[in-house]
């Protein structure tokens, strides 16, 4: 008499079952990420508006009388009032005018440079001349956690505000000390420790986007 093998018994049933659960949490995967994109989408847009009204906070608070971190609060309103998208091909860059009482105070402009180990980018507001520094958010890099990755940092960043970055459209030099050092020159910026390759990439990444704009304004007669 013939000893029939069931097919859940065959080796192949312990390959196709497990094929068939793969296949059915990459369905339910699928189906909850095209779910949340728009969502996810929307919180990267709002994250990415905000970055750009605090660069232009403290000018604001300037003119208006009113706290930065009261305008700040009031996102998406003062967004909406106080920032404006400009043409793509304005600067070469993707480039945001910020204004108060519709007069442009200060610009914003989305760069990119290379690190250590890959391509950062970065949000950072500039005076009208392009000529002074109010501002910069490293919002997008692949450095060294703990090491290069510390440029997010606020103390490493707001370095940065307030400092002449080009002469006309030359960019301006700047000698680079330690990390611990109390009092620094206008022209010397803090490195991160141990990231001296790191901190220098941003500082070449501003100095020669903001060149390279100022460069195009100048042949385009802006």
């Amino acid at each position: 008499m013939e000893n029939k093998t069931s097919f859940f018994d065959k080796p192949i049933w312990p390959v196709l079952f497990v094929l068939i659960l793969s296949l059915v949490f990459v369905g339910i995967l699928a189906v909850m990420y095209r779910a949340s994109e728009p969502r996810i989408k929307r919180q990267q847009r709002e994250a990415y508006e905000k970055t750009i009204l605090s660069l232009a906070a403290d000018s604001l608070a300037s003119l208006s009388g009113l706290q930065a971190q009261a305008l700040e609060s009031d996102y998406p309103t003062s967004y909406k009032n106080h920032i404006g998208t400009l043409d793509e091909d304005s600067f070469a860059r993707k480039a945001f005018e910020v204004k108060y009482d519709g007069t442009p105070i200060a610009y914003v402009f989305d760069v990119g440079g290379k690190g250590l180990w890959g391509t950062m980018r970065a949000l950072v507001a500039t005076s009208l001349d392009l000529q002074t520094l109010l501002g910069l958010n490293v919002y997008d890099q692949s450095e060294t956690p703990g090491l290069g990755g510390r440029i997010e940092e606020e103390w490493f960043t707001s370095q940065f505000k307030g400092k002449p970055i080009l002469d006309n459209s030359s960019p301006i030099e700047f000698e680079m000390v330690p990390e611990g050092q109390k009092e620094i020159k206008p022209q010397q910026l803090r490195q991160i420790t141990g990231a001296t390759i790191t901190s220098k990439a941003v500082v070449d990444m501003i100095r020669g986007e903001l060149a390279q704009i100022a460069k195009s304004r100048t042949e385009e007669g802006k």
